[in-house]
């Protein structure tokens, strides 16, 4: 019994780095497309100016990274409130093997921070 357990903690062990950059790598694009539309959004109400593109797109970004980060800490303070019932398909296993939605969360409003530094950054630089 005991080896069939080291077995699955070596298994999770293993695909944890996939399911980490599967969470990054999908938080990356929503950010992109979000990045992508706060830009041209600040383009057009901003006469064409490209530095107000990238001020509408970091400031549109750290608006959502924010509201993620205010979801996952509700959840986090929900947790023992009430007991979660268990579903009879879970849709989220298909998708992520070992890492749970809350950290999946996580990720996506770290790559969501990561874009509109580097946005910060070029409007710094610029």
């Amino acid at each position: 019994m005991r080896r069939n357990e080291e077995r699955m903690d070596a298994d999770h062990i293993k695909k944890l780095p996939a399911d980490i950059g599967k969470a990054l790598l999908a938080g990356l694009i929503a950010a992109a497309a979000a990045a992508i539309l706060f830009f041209v959004i600040g383009l057009i109400a901003g006469g064409w100016a490209p530095s107000a593109g990238l001020e509408s797109a970091k400031n549109g970004l750290l608006l959502i990274a924010s509201l993620l980060l205010f979801l996952l800490a509700g959840m986090l303070l929900m947790k023992g409130k009430k007991p979660e019932q268990k579903p009879k398909k879970n849709g989220w296993r298909d998708h992520f093997k070992v890492i749970g939605y809350k950290t999946a969360i996580a990720l996506i409003a770290a790559a969501f921070l990561a874009l509109a530094s580097v946005a910060d950054y070029i409007l710094l630089r610029g």
